[in-house]
């Protein structure tokens, strides 16, 4: 029922489309532990919330196919993926419900497919992976696997007037991809991969091959400290001039990330054991002031 009055909301007739976009939406249920639902949903204004599950919906596809079985696999479906979303783009549709409506939702909105070329670009660094030398070059990953994504969902949102908007957008984007390389650490060096610069090791004294191997020691207490502090840096330095129409969707996403990066610290050695979320209460008290600013739907 909800779904339906977002779609009317957003004034989406045709049955195909209705269809599409509320797989978009049932695709997300389990999206990030259940969350997807409410910060990436309910926070948008009804009208938005079908092209905002569109996009979220194809990130959370391409997520799953590189993240997920063992490595030949994961390039056979992430190319089998790319190859499907660039073709419903040259069709103008797809039979298959995500894409068909990724498309509408792009047309929609006259958004760019670079966005997606970006993000395909960044993935594919991830099915080949290798270590990031510098902290540069980290944030050059961050802007083009989220930057122009997030952007995309700002902008559907009515979050995002105009390009003044968007090098704070690529500067959350970075904030988000550093949050999510703590908070997960742990489930990457599983997989293989850390998302820690090879220069903050050697600052450190920390070798790549004991991180790896989840050797707690002191120098590795302080290696996340110091990865801890350049996110809370990062958000106090925009909250100091997060006035504009789009600061009360920032603050929240600001205000997560700080709960987040607090966990991190307060888990000590477990951040190398098992991923760290803070209480879904916690999360949830962040995200409801935007939530009720869009009631009803």
């Amino acid at each position: 029922m909800l779904v339906g009055r977002w779609l009317d909301a957003a004034g989406v007739t045709d049955p195909v489309l209705r269809h599409c976009y509320t797989v978009c939406v049932r695709e997300l249920a389990g999206a990030d532990g259940g969350t997807a639902r409410w910060h990436g949903l309910r926070s948008a204004p009804a009208a938005a919330r079908p092209h905002a599950a569109a996009l979220l919906a194809h990130g959370h596809r391409a997520d799953l196919c590189v993240d997920r079985g063992p490595v030949a696999e994961r390039r056979r479906r992430f190319t089998d993926f790319a190859d499907a979303t660039w073709a419903a783009f040259a069709a103008g549709g797809s039979p298959d419900p995500v894409l068909h409506a990724t498309v509408h939702t792009y047309r929609a909105f006259g958004l760019p497919p670079t966005v997606v070329e970006d993000m395909f670009g960044a993935m594919r660094r991830d099915l080949d992976f290798r270590d990031f030398a510098t902290f540069e070059e980290l944030r050059r990953w961050c802007v083009r696997m989220t930057g122009g994504s997030l952007a995309m969902i700002y902008r559907v949102t009515g979050a995002v007037t105009g390009p003044a908007d968007e090098p704070a957008i690529r500067a959350l984007s970075v904030c988000a991809q550093l949050t999510d390389a703590l908070r997960d650490l742990s489930e990457d060096l599983d997989d293989g991969r850390l998302y820690l610069p090879l220069e903050d090791l050697d600052r450190f004294g920390v070798r790549a091959e004991d991180l790896k191997a989840k050797r707690w020691t002191p120098a590795v207490a302080d290696l996340i400290a110091f990865e801890a502090g350049r996110v809370t840096e990062q958000l106090d330095k925009a909250a100091e001039v997060d006035h504009g129409p789009v600061s009360a969707l920032r603050h929240a996403h600001h205000e997560h990330m700080a709960l987040v990066i607090a966990a991190v610290l307060a888990a000590g050695r477990d951040v190398l054991t098992r991923p760290v979320q803070p209480p879904l209460g916690t999360l949830l008290n962040v995200w409801r002031p935007v939530m009720r600013a869009v009631i009803p739907c």
